[in-house]
This record gives structure tokens, sequence and C-alpha cells, in this order.
């Protein structure tokens, strides 16, 4: 246990948590990195400490559950490294089968309450691709919407994207479904901290919704690559939305993960499967491995985009 992070108490300050993070991170090759990252120009600080707060309340304020937090992430950075390595070594995720990750992954919550949601909460301002896919999300997603409407995420995950769009927009009627229990619990929890954000998160399937529940805005955050054909999924998403609806949609390519299936392998195999069900707004392509252009074949890329139906 790190100096600090054993005294159960929720009073300590944010700049002194933020450091003890830090402290902790910088002990572990896989996020010793992320360290150097936080002191470069134009790292939002604020942001990293209201993420550092959620995660902190969201165990009680006690600073060893937040450590045991913060290890959670360390453990999905090096999950990431290695199995990257695999799919580098191989050309393939380590699985294939949805029914099979599901059983190993989102019904089993030893994993998905420590690495899997504390270490994807944690990477929002830590990882700084899904921290640059954050704000793409906040400034050209969040903003600019009418005073009324209707919000869907699928699947919820942490809860923190659907939570922050009913942040900034109070007037909307928000919604969150996951298959997972420890997903939907999670997330029902990060929207309360999150500015008590009102959100009704359920354990639902998307393909279980019927065709005429409609949403104005769809935000689905990297799950087509978790499925055998994420084909299907797209086309229930256009079936979902409103006229004039607004999408939000990320994925991975060629990037492992423990759950991830479907292995694209280039940024523009995202576009031409995304163009027949949307139009596409604008996008983001952020290469994971520094001196690596996005559009090289065979390197990691978080994908961001907004789209609206065709």
């Amino acid at each position: 246990m790190a100096a600090g992070l054993s005294t159960p108490s929720s009073g300590i300050e944010d700049d002194a948590l933020f450091a003890l993070t830090l402290e902790r991170l910088a002990n572990h090759w896989a996020t010793r990195g992320v360290v150097e990252k936080t002191r470069e120009p134009g790292y939002d600080m604020p942001f990293a400490h209201r993420i550092c707060r959620m995660m902190l309340e969201k165990v009680g304020g006690d600073l060893a559950a937040y450590g045991a937090a913060v290890d959670d992430f360390i453990a999905l950075s090096e999950e990431f490294v290695v199995l990257q390595m695999e799919l580098d070594r191989t050309g393939k995720y380590k699985y294939s089968s949805y029914e099979e990750v599901r059983a190993i992954v989102y019904d089993n919550p030893e994993l998905m309450n420590r690495r899997y949601l504390n270490g994807l909460l944690l990477s929002e301002t830590f990882w700084t691709n899904h921290y640059k896919m954050f704000r793409y999300f906040v400034d050209d997603f969040c903003g600019g919407n009418p005073a009324h409407g209707s919000v869907l995420e699928v699947p919820a995950g942490t809860g923190i994207f659907v939570s922050e769009f009913a942040r900034r927009n109070p007037g909307w009627r928000a919604h969150a479904i996951d298959i997972s229990d420890s997903s939907v619990a999670f997330s029902r929890a990060v929207a309360q901290l999150n500015g008590d954000a009102r959100v009704d998160v359920r354990k639902r399937d998307v393909f279980d919704i019927p065709d005429d529940e409609k949403y104005d805005r769809l935000i689905c955050g990297e799950l087509l690559e978790h499925l055998e054909r994420p084909e299907e999924l797209l086309a229930k998403l256009a079936r979902l939305s409103a006229p004039g609806a607004r999408l939000f949609v990320t994925t991975a390519v060629w990037a492992a993960n423990i759950d991830h299936i479907y292995l694209y392998s280039s940024a523009q195999e995202v576009r031409d499967q995304l163009a027949g069900y949307f139009t596409l707004e604008s996008e983001l392509v952020l290469n994971v491995r520094e001196g690596r252009g996005p559009e090289e074949p065979r390197t990691p890329i978080n994908y961001a985009c907004i789209l609206s139906p065709r």
C-alpha cells in the first residue's frame, strides 16, 4: 500500500489525492508514463481532480479502497500491453465468441467490479486517448441541443458519458442500458456522483428494445468490437433513431482488450461499415502508439465519430 492511502477519510484535498494517485502510478511500469503526460500543456487538471474525487466518493471515502481502485487501473493498463503484444504476434484477438466473453467478463462480478469498471473510469483522465474522446463528446455532442429530448446510452459501461450529457442537458430524459449487473449498479452510482444527473439505468439488451422506441440522441461507446456481427447493432441503432437524431459512436481498431471480438484492421474499415447506415458528420482518429500514424496498418487506434441517420 502506498504511503497515505491507508487511512479511511474523505477529507483529503483534491491536489493531495491527485498527488497520491500519481505516486502509485509512477511505481508500475505500465503506468509510469502517465505521470509525464499529466504535466504536458493542456492537461485538464480540474477534470482529473473530478474523476479522482468521483472514484474516492464511490468507494465511500475510504483511501485504502481508493488505492485498490487505482491498482485496478494499473492492472487494466498492464493487461492491455500484454494482450496487444499477443495481438501483434497472432493477428487475432484472444476470444472470438460473444457468449464466451459474456461468461468470462460481463457475468463475472469479481472482474467487472474491479479492474474493468474502476479501471475504465480512471482511464477517462489517465489514458490520453480516452480523455481526448471524452472532450470531443462534451464539446461536439453535449452542446447545442434542444431544451428537451431523449438520449440513450448502450452500453452504460461506467455511466460517465450519459451522466455528463444529462448534467449538461437537464431538460432531457436520459436512459442507459447494459447486460451486466455490475455496469448497471456502477452507472447508477456514477450518475448520482456526477452532479446528481438524472439517468434511468436498467439491465436490458439493446436488441430487445422495440423498434418504435425512438431516441433523439444515442451514445454507443466501444460496443461494435465486442460483437461478432457489429452490422446488426448499427442497423438496430438506425431503427431506434428518431428523425433528426445524432449518434456518438466509438470503437477500437487493432487494439486489444479481454472482451474484444471483432477485429477492425483500419479506420477506413470502420467508416465503410458505418456508411451503410449513417452519414458521418465528424470523426476523431487517434493512434495509441507514439510515432505511428492512425492510418498505418496494424496499429492500435481509438476511433470516435458523430453520425446522423441516412
